[in-house]
């Protein structure tokens, strides 16, 4: 999962620029985690709760600039579990 979204504006003058529009993380089960990945590797867990992984994002986005940082999502495998990562 990749956080945030580009989408086209057209309306600037006749100029396309893109905007970035974050989504809400959603909070997943205590067995699952967020993970955050600099460079396509893997840094650190960001834990469960979707509003403390987007500080963990936010934080690496800011100290890692010009380096492709992104959030994936670990699903968890108990079994019978409902709250599944997408």
């Amino acid at each position: 999962m990749k956080h945030g979204a580009a989408f086209d504006n057209t309306k600037a003058d006749g100029l396309r620029a893109v905007c970035d529009t974050p989504t809400t993380l959603p909070d997943l089960c205590h067995h699952a985690e967020y993970r955050i990945h600099v460079n396509g590797q893997y840094v650190e867990s960001a834990g469960n709760v979707g509003s403390n992984a987007e500080r963990v994002l936010e934080f690496y986005q800011r100290r890692r600039r010009g380096k492709s940082v992104e959030i994936h999502s670990l699903a968890c495998k108990m079994p019978g579990c409902t709250w599944r990562a997408s």
